[in-house]
């Protein structure tokens, strides 16, 4: 992303960020890349006036956008971030924390990903204690990868034992 902006960025922060990504689509052309930061940005905006709704529309918009596109799974980890916080705002605790634990399972550690490990790990620790709520949601996994509902799930499940 352009001009990036962190996990505490404030309003203005973002809003000049904003800025300058729509001043750079102005001089250079829309691309996919600037597209992304645009909506992301702006989403973000959305979110700190306390719209978790407007954001949460705005990051769904984004996150096809990415889908389509192909754009980098750093990026669409830190949407998927605020995303997960929409949700948190809207009051979902519980789905937030689920997709907040998603999150983490699906990072790759070997990456330079510590600010995004940090600051979901940081939203975590609001929850309290979340050790029955971690070992719930490892359970509620294990069973889906092991009794899979869907028949991509299946197939993949019998890919797997057929590794072994």
């Amino acid at each position: 992303m352009a001009n990036k902006i962190t996990y505490q960025s404030t309003y203005d922060d973002v809003g000049w960020s904003l800025r300058d990504t729509l001043d750079e689509i102005e001089q250079h052309g829309e691309t996919i890349q600037l597209k992304f930061d645009m909506l992301y940005k702006y989403g973000r905006l959305h979110l700190l006036s306390d719209e978790p709704d407007k954001a949460y529309q705005i990051f769904q918009h984004c996150s096809i956008h990415a889908i389509e596109n192909g754009i980098s799974d750093a990026d669409l980890n830190e949407l998927y971030y605020w995303t997960t916080r929409c949700v948190e705002e809207q009051g979902n605790k519980e789905r937030a924390l689920e997709l907040f634990l998603m999150l983490l399972e699906k990072v790759d550690l070997s990456e330079n990903n510590d600010e995004f490990v940090n600051a979901v790990l940081d939203r975590l620790t609001l929850f309290g204690n979340i050790t029955a709520l971690v070992e719930e949601y490892k359970q509620k996994r294990e069973e889906e990868m092991n009794n899979p509902q869907d028949l991509l799930g299946q197939a993949i499940k019998v890919l797997r034992e057929m590794k072994k």
